[in-house]
């Protein structure tokens, strides 16, 4: 995996997402769709159904950075 340093828009990266409610972290991968300085945008790709619920759950009520 490269360092986020390295990611550039379009590249597919493997991402490590841990949520407080879970044992172990959702593996996940996404294509890099923004990137500003050390700030990215992912897409995901390949989701479950329960992978799309936790991701909902998290980020419902968070406030979009721009």
């Amino acid at each position: 995996m490269l360092p986020a340093a390295e990611l550039s828009i379009g590249d597919v990266a493997g991402l490590s997402l841990c949520f407080p409610e879970l044992a172990s972290p959702l593996e996940l991968r996404a294509v890099v769709r923004y990137r500003h300085g050390y700030q990215y945008g992912f897409e995901f790709l390949s989701l479950t159904d329960e992978q799309k619920k936790m991701l909902k759950k998290f980020l419902h009520g968070r406030e979009e950075v721009e």
